[in-house]
């Protein structure tokens, strides 16, 4: 292969990630992980491990047999598994906050239904 079809491997692997929509799929496994009490290392380590299982499977078969573009779309693969960890870590967390702000809302709403309820019928001291 040449470098502009090494390049061109590249590109479509480039193309393939981004069509993959990883990160969404990632961002849930890091709420997911958070929620088993891993730390943000842990959780950012097994998000990156998955991304580069992922991205290896979206290699063109083609690509193995050629050196040059071996390294180019593996070069690829290394830069976006840490980016797409990163950007699913800070989404995954994000959707935790979330949560638990409805959550927390959700309690609060509760906590003064059910005082309401006691100041009806009259059994608030």
């Amino acid at each position: 292969m040449t470098i502009a079809q090494a390049v061109r491997a590249r590109t479509e692997l480039r193309r393939r990630i981004r069509a993959s929509r990883m990160v969404e799929a990632l961002a849930a496994m890091c709420a997911d992980l958070c929620m088993q009490r891993a730390g943000p290392e842990e959780a950012f380590q097994r998000i990156q491990e998955q991304a580069l299982e992922q991205m290896v499977s979206l290699l063109d078969p083609r690509v193995l047999s050629d050196g040059q573009a071996m390294d180019e779309c593996l070069g690829l693969i290394t830069e976006e598994s840490g980016r797409i960890a990163g950007e699913a870590l800070e989404k995954g967390m994000t959707r935790l906050r979330e949560g638990l702000a409805l959550l927390e809302s959700m309690e609060n709403e509760e906590e003064t239904e059910e005082f309401a309820g006691r100041f009806a019928s009259g059994s608030v001291n």
